[in-house]
């Protein structure tokens, strides 16, 4: 998630050279067939073109509205987590007084967190294109590896090797992970560490844990209507192949020369139309490790340093630092 008070011309033209350069060069093309090759039939009316741009524009915004709805509602969901983290940790700690039971059942808790985190980066065909610049700035901060070899080196990390290997295989990691917080907090009820009340308290918080990881899952496995992704980009595209074309006529008004400042407007408003474009294609889908991302490791590093400290643990992780003004 960027989180920069400023853009620089540098962040500027690292997402937008790219169009930056297509568009110079093939307005600078149009403009040497209309003045040197003297294709003079090539001019196309500004009206109609402007008509599209319009339209364009519109359509655009209202795709990127919808992106952005369903971005913040996985800030939402990440923010529900980390309010039913704290209270089931504190619920816990309070009722439970066994240190190693607590270690146990608020460990888990944290690897099950980093799990969730896991899953909902693992890349679906839909997803936007791996090689999108948006994604590169988070690649070259963290390193995304296979699903596999992270859930292991995330189960090593806590000791639960042996938890990893009942589960490995299963479908969904997460869920059976979850499974076993409720047969820890069933054995204490039966033990008699906690009363009928107690238990109820806690199994609804771990519920609640269930219902935040669906909603993310839902927004994961349902995309943005593909028609309003899809034809986004193709009107886009439309209207800048046609926009030097319909500067013509208008710029050589002011001069013989005046029509070489097709170029130049070409390619702003070329520029304006595709950051606007990629802006809405960034934030659609929010768990995609790239710059609008949901800054789930930050999150989940964050919990887990609460919650360490509510266990009196010294040994703490360092907090997640932004990179290039980017929380992961």
């Amino acid at each position: 998630m960027f989180i920069g008070k400023k853009i620089t011309l540098a962040y500027i033209w690292f997402f937008g050279k790219r169009n930056i350069i297509i568009t110079t060069i093939f307005s600078s093309a149009v403009v040497v067939l209309y003045h040197f090759l003297n294709f003079k039939w090539i001019a196309i009316p500004f009206l109609p073109v402007s008509t599209i741009g319009i339209a364009v524009a519109f359509y655009v915004g209202f795709k990127n509205n919808q992106a952005y709805d369903r971005l913040w509602e996985a800030r939402r969901l990440w923010g529900g987590f980390t309010n039913v983290s704290r209270t089931l940790t504190a619920s816990f700690i309070s009722l439970v007084k066994d240190k190693e039971t607590q270690k146990t059942f608020l460990t888990r808790h944290i690897v099950y967190l980093n799990i969730v985190r896991l899953q909902l980066r693992k890349t679906i065909p839909w997803a936007t294109n791996n090689e999108g610049y948006h994604r590169q700035v988070i690649s070259e901060a963290e390193e995304i590896k296979e699903f596999d070899l992270a859930i292991e080196e995330l189960f090593n990390r806590f000791n639960k090797k042996d938890i990893f290997e009942k589960i490995k295989h299963k479908g969904n990691i997460a869920n059976q992970a979850l499974r076993y917080q409720f047969e820890i907090v069933t054995k204490l009820k039966k033990d008699k560490l906690l009363d009928e009340y107690e238990h109820s308290d806690i199994t609804k918080l771990l519920g609640e844990l269930y219902n935040l990881q669906g909603g993310c899952e839902r927004i994961k496995t349902t995309p943005l209507f593909r028609q309003y992704s899809l034809f986004s980009r193709i009107f886009v595209h439309l209207f800048i192949f046609l926009l030097p074309f319909a500067l013509l006529n208008e710029m050589s008004k002011f001069s013989t020369y005046g029509v070489w400042l097709v170029i130049p407007f070409s390619t702003l408003i070329s520029w304006v139309f595709m950051t606007m474009e990629q802006i809405g294609e960034s934030s659609e889908n929010p768990f995609d490790n790239g710059t609008s991302d949901t800054p789930m490791s930050t999150i989940c590093r964050n919990i887990e340093i609460d919650i360490l400290e509510l266990l009196d643990e010294t040994d703490l992780p360092p907090k997640i630092e932004p990179y290039n003004f980017n929380l992961l």
